[in-house]
């Protein structure tokens, strides 16, 4: 598919921030989500929005049914678990933690592959993600998305003309991407131990992996040249 055809169903600033990534052609590239895969979101997000009077209950791997009132049985409705996760964004982007074994995989995966991160943060913390990818050490070109990420990612291969991968802990977007480009690469990972027991299954996934050694393992398997 030519790239204006794959630019139809991307957002103007989206595009404008794919097209800004300098992709060299023909050398294998990744694009990793950040989220649980590079930083930690859920347990930080449990402690922020207790100060606000919630609570996380995380019985399945979806925010929404998961947020309640402390001391109620009544989930949130889904605007308003949209609006205490913008809140957050606001507050503490900046102090989110590295999640183990990330930085030092990218770096290594760095030599041979050129790394995107590609986030679907909301805008407004953008310029924030990008400072606290900074100063945890990983100061790769950033592409803010929104909904699926498998036009981005098909723009972003064809641009490269070379094996690509995607690593993500979401299964729509790993959903997303295996529609759009079905010959990538697909991790499934997030990052937080306590996530392990309710981590569903993923059809669309290549390979499901637990830590960063194990996705930098497969991605070198598969994409190194």
């Amino acid at each position: 598919m030519e790239l204006a055809e794959i630019e139809v169903g991307i957002s103007h600033q989206t595009l404008v921030e794919l097209q800004a990534v300098p992709i060299d052609r023909g050398r294998p590239l990744i694009a990793v989500d950040v989220d649980e895969v590079l930083v930690h979101f859920v347990p930080h997000l449990d402690r922020y929005i207790r100060t606000l009077g919630f609570e996380m209950r995380l019985v399945r791997y979806e925010l929404e049914g998961s947020m309640f009132p402390i001391g109620s049985d009544d989930p949130l409705p889904f605007d308003e678990c949209i609006g205490l996760i913008n809140k957050f964004f606001e507050a503490e982007t900046l102090n989110q933690e590295a999640v183990e074994g990330g930085g030092g995989a990218l770096e290594r995966m760095a030599a041979w592959a050129q790394i995107v991160i590609l986030t679907n943060v909301p805008r407004h913390a953008t310029a924030a993600r990008r400072q606290n990818l900074n100063e945890l050490g990983m100061p790769y070109p950033l592409v803010v998305n929104s909904g699926g990420k498998g036009r981005a990612m098909a723009w972003m291969a064809a641009k490269a003309g070379a094996p690509c991968g995607f690593v993500d802990d979401s299964v729509k977007q790993l959903e997303s991407v295996a529609k759009h480009v079905p010959a990538c690469c697909r991790l499934h990972y997030a990052g937080a131990d306590f996530i392990a027991r309710i981590f569903p299954e993923c059809e669309f996934a290549t390979e499901q992996v637990r830590d960063w050694a194990a996705a930098e393992e497969a991605l070198k398997r598969v994409l190194s040249v």
